[in-house]
């Protein structure tokens, strides 16, 4: 009897991969979306919730490449590399520092306001289809200093994001504490984002979106995809746990486990995990109605339903070595300096996987090679901000057969 061939399988239920396979839906492709954990299980999860439409500098620039020794001897740092994970990083860490380079993070730079820009326009547009609005604040950023170094630096950081038409307001101590009174007189200043957003409930963001997709037509399995191989008639075949389920054409979006997937088809990515961890207060004992960013400590708190979120620390250790618990649990003193009312009582930490590439790009395309293939991986912090906009170029490429303007920046082959 011939097996049913479904029109597209989606690899991955995160935050990318349930955004691509919905918007599918509802341009009349029958769908299956296809994740070990089910819907928003992995990273997506544990975000710090942040539409970050501001972010257009990459992670790979000359400034982070200068600080690689001391992260080497600073454990507790906002970035840090696992000494026993250093030699498997080598090569990745290599390409980073080429990707630093002015001449090539110039070029980056252009590709992720292709992404980041119209990021909270199409989210929005988004929600609002889906009914999921509420999920969505907006109200803006804030990065505070404590230091009169921090200031002048935030000083250039802003003329410099301005140049590339990023909206940002220069505020003192006064202006700060009238958008957030629970602050710490100790906060000199900082920087406002009047045009980027949050989600109060990032988990719920997925797991909506993906009872939405159901609603619709589209079928979720709870399953690991173990193999693909291509058919001689150009479907594709996928090995699961315990079927096989061929499909007309495959979207790879499993984030940082994406690799060995791409891997099958010939095609070597220099994927690795952006180990974050966050730290959950859910009776902080101090509001804020905003995410607000520790430029001295890199990272963010962000007002969330379940409480106050303290998030953005970052470790690169690989997939399989043990959560650094206290990587999380710093946070909270790290957060009291700027909110001294908070509260850890009954306090929850997380970490997940956030996939990166040394360019600070996502892979999102046609596989070069294999017509029925896709991907969507790799958005590394970004993946919430850049989801709807990943959604709608795979499905330029799949529905409207369309080849979008700026997508070679993000080609599989680019490494």
């Amino acid at each position: 009897m011939n097996q049913p061939v479904t029109d597209v399988a989606v690899i991955g239920a995160g935050i990318i991969g349930t955004c691509i396979a919905e918007r599918l839906v509802s341009q009349g492709k029958q769908v299956v979306l296809i994740d070990r954990d089910g819907p928003g299980n992995g990273c997506s999860k544990g975000n710090a919730g942040h539409f970050a439409s501001d972010i257009i500098l990459p992670l790979a620039n000359f400034s982070t490449l200068t600080k690689v020794p001391r992260m080497l001897f600073d454990p507790d740092g906002p970035l840090t590399i696992r000494w026993s994970y250093l030699p498997r990083l080598m090569p990745w860490l290599l390409r980073f520092a080429w990707a630093a380079m002015p001449h090539n993070s110039q070029q980056t730079i252009a590709a992720l306001k292709r992404l980041n820009r119209p990021s909270i326009e199409r989210f929005s547009a988004l929600l609002t289809r889906t009914g999921l609005t509420e999920l969505m604040t907006k109200r803006g950023a804030l990065t505070v200093y404590q230091s009169h170094a921090a200031a002048q630096e935030n000083r250039q950081h802003a003329e410099l994001v301005r140049s590339h038409g990023v909206r940002v307001e220069q505020l003192d101590a006064r202006h700060i504490r009238e958008l957030e009174p629970t602050l710490s007189r100790q906060i000199l200043g900082g920087l406002y984002y009047p045009d980027t957003a949050h989600s109060v409930d990032p988990y719920r963001l997925v797991t909506g979106l993906a009872e939405h997709f159901s609603r619709h037509g589209g079928q979720m399995l709870i399953n690991s995809v173990r193999g693909i191989t291509l058919n001689n008639d150009a479907t594709v075949k996928l090995f699961l746990d315990d079927r096989e389920l061929t499909a007309k054409q495959v979207v790879i979006a499993c984030g940082a486990y994406s690799k060995p997937l791409v891997e099958t088809l010939g095609y070597r990515v220099p994927l690795e995990s952006e180990r974050g961890y966050h730290l959950m207060l859910p009776s902080p004992g101090a509001s804020l109605t905003r995410p607000v960013s520790s430029f001295e400590k890199s990272f963010v708190m962000t007002p969330m339903r379940e409480g106050l979120r303290l998030a953005g620390t970052v470790e690169l250790a690989g997939l399989e070595a043990p959560p650094n618990v206290r990587r999380a649990t710093n946070l909270y003193q790290h957060a009291q300096a700027i909110l001294p009312a908070l509260d850890n009582r009954n306090a929850s930490h997380w970490m997940g996987h956030r996939p990166s590439l040394p360019d600070s790009l996502p892979v999102i395309g046609r596989s070069p090679r294999h017509r029925a293939v896709f991907f969507a991986f790799g958005h590394q912090h970004l993946g919430l901000t850049q989801a709807a906009v990943t959604a709608d170029l795979i499905s330029q490429l799949i529905v409207e057969k369309e080849i979008p303007a700026g997508i070679n920046a993000f080609r599989v082959d680019r490494f």
